[in-house]
């Protein structure tokens, strides 16, 4: 199993050009290797309150998951740890008023022996990033509407917003069903999760181009990535994880 030694972790959160606060919250450890990040939504309706107490709430559950469940079955308890700080914003907002319409998305990470484990609900991305073999695949798929379904001559507006539209949240009901997966992980391999700051702003071409240019230093290529998405506008808020295996 790899040591914390073993891993190199580069973080960044950054509120961009035009939003006041910074509704993205992140949170890595880099002892047991997990990691959380999550993009708040609501503007004035707490956003930034919610995607801080959902990443707080899954590293909390992962912290003091059963070692020997966690091991056995890690990508359910990582769907555990989502429901869990489902469980803990929707407590929040049935007592507090003002907090009712806060959410925010959530993904989850685990790097165990030679696998990558995750889990997410909304549509915060995990990338694998192999530069030996010059490849990125995008390991999630985004929890938004699909317009292939959706008549673009009949709802021309719904059709553009399609993609920015959420079918998943933290906060949004009891019963969410988080996505989870693994994947096999080698030494060079970078995991990169991220907001849609980012994703949005950075194609995938960029993201392995400048993992390539930069595989020397993993601080140089995440400083690269938020460049790269201030210089396009940065418009909404910019958070990522950098894990090096």
């Amino acid at each position: 199993m790899p040591t914390p030694s073993d891993i190199q972790f580069f973080s960044c959160s950054d509120p961009g050009k035009v939003r006041r606060t910074n509704e993205d919250f992140l949170k890595i450890d880099s002892t047991l290797q997990i990691a959380a990040i999550a993009d708040g939504m609501g503007g004035n309706d707490y956003g930034e309150v919610a995607s801080q107490l959902a990443v707080d709430a899954c590293i909390e559950y992962l912290r003091q998951a059963d070692k020997d469940l966690l091991d056995k079955y890690p990508s359910r308890e990582l769907g555990n740890a989502i429901k869990y700080a489902n469980e803990t914003i929707i407590t929040i907002q049935r007592n507090e008023e003002k907090y009712r319409s806060m959410g925010t998305t959530l993904t989850c990470l685990w790097v165990r022996d030679d696998q990558l484990h995750y889990s997410w609900v909304g549509d915060s991305r995990i990338y694998l990033i192999r530069s030996s073999d010059k490849t990125i695949k995008q390991l999630t798929n985004d929890h938004t509407l699909d317009r292939n379904k959706i008549d673009a001559a009949l709802a021309p507006d719904l059709y553009r917003r399609a993609p920015s539209i959420l079918t998943q949240k933290i906060g949004s009901i009891l019963l969410i069903k988080p996505d989870s997966d693994r994947v096999q992980i080698a030494p060079g391999d970078i995991v990169l999760a991220c907001t849609d700051g980012l994703s949005d702003k950075v194609s995938d071409e960029l993201m392995l181009d400048y993992a390539i240019a930069f595989t020397h230093s993993l601080n140089e290529y995440g400083e690269k990535l938020l460049d790269r998405a201030l210089d396009c506008g940065g418009q909404d808020n910019i958070s990522f994880i950098l894990a090096r295996i």
